[in-house]
């Protein structure tokens, strides 16, 4: 084979590897682009090591053996670390820990953007509309195994529980569209450990990462092992309307309470008022004077008394 043609050969396969790469890589997120960056050089420097006996081969040999085999190392450890791309982000992170690269000034409290979903924020659901807001944004990791839990209670036998499970998985389709959040399914698991919520505490810590949840239990023992946690009952709870005690609200009667002569209403964002006296007012609008608030684990309790109609609120 002359070198003219040899030229030409090696001329057509850059351009077809060149458009292959272009190919793959802009079918990529920019963080995994970058990510592939050290694979690339740690490829040329195998490949670049494996070539040199190869280069003495006679006549045409000595030039193809070589470039293949650079290239193959480029694309053979590069593929690898796209492949182990969750277990070497982990190595990365503890490395980090131990190498101070922050400004002294920062404080060491710093987390990143990093957000692992629970299984229970999923199927609420509106932590979606936060996102969209724009205040939760970065990287949200689905591991395997919250995704395993929520397609069992799609699959439930129960219909309430299978139709949480399928809007969660639909809440998932559609996170998956927004802008300013990239999902990412992690294969890593912890198998001397069965419960999801302690994976999930001890996956935050080593990552230094949050937990987005609505479960009670695991907001509570997240927080004792100082990890950070995203709630979205304390977020609806921080934003509800401020009522005080004296404040004159128009409240419809929906139901009985649970002690004698009792009504219970709710406000807008479903905060329960409970009416003294108002249990013969079931199905009416009228007009309370907040008495005391109560806060329970699971929010605010208001207490009222009815009072006659003038200048009060509309809160239905």
């Amino acid at each position: 084979m002359s070198m003219d043609i040899a030229l030409v050969l090696v001329i057509v396969g850059l351009i077809s590897s060149g458009i292959l790469v272009v190919n793959f890589f802009t079918k990529l997120s920019a963080g995994k682009f970058f990510f592939g960056i050290p694979g690339v050089i740690i490829g040329l420097i195998i490949g670049g090591l494996l070539s040199l006996p190869f280069q003495n081969l006679p006549g045409d040999f000595g030039f193809w053996v070589p470039l293949t085999v650079m290239m193959v190392g480029v694309f053979g450890t590069t593929y690898l670390f796209y492949l182990r791309r969750d277990s070497l982000e982990k190595y990365f992170r503890e490395f980090g820990r131990l190498v101070p690269l922050k400004p002294s000034h920062m404080s060491s409290t710093a987390f990143n953007d990093e957000v692992l979903l629970d299984t229970s924020a999923i199927i609420d659901g509106r932590f979606l509309e936060v996102v969209k807001c724009g205040f939760i944004h970065g990287r949200m990791v689905l591991f395997r195994f919250i995704l395993n839990e929520l397609q069992q209670i799609a699959d439930s036998k129960d219909a309430i529980k299978r139709e949480k499970g399928r809007r969660g998985l639909q809440i998932l389709d559609l996170l998956k569209d927004e802008k300013n959040i990239k999902l990412e399914i992690s294969q890593d698991d912890i198998k001397e450990i069965k419960e999801a919520d302690e994976k999930l505490v001890k996956f935050a810590k080593t990552r230094d990462a949050a937990i987005l949840t609505t479960d009670y239990n695991l907001n509570r023992v997240a927080k004792i092992q100082g990890v950070r946690v995203l709630n979205v009952n304390e977020l609806s709870e921080a934003i509800k309307p401020q009522v005080i005690p004296g404040e004159i609200l128009n409240i419809k009667v929906v139901q009985v309470g649970k002690e004698r002569d009792q009504g219970v209403g709710y406000l807008n964002d479903g905060t329960m008022i409970v009416i003294e006296k108002g249990e013969k007012l079931i199905g009416k609008e009228v007009e309370v004077a907040i008495t005391r608030i109560i806060q329970t684990p699971a929010g605010k309790m208001f207490f009222a008394k009815t009072k006659e109609k003038k200048h009060a609120k509309n809160y239905k």
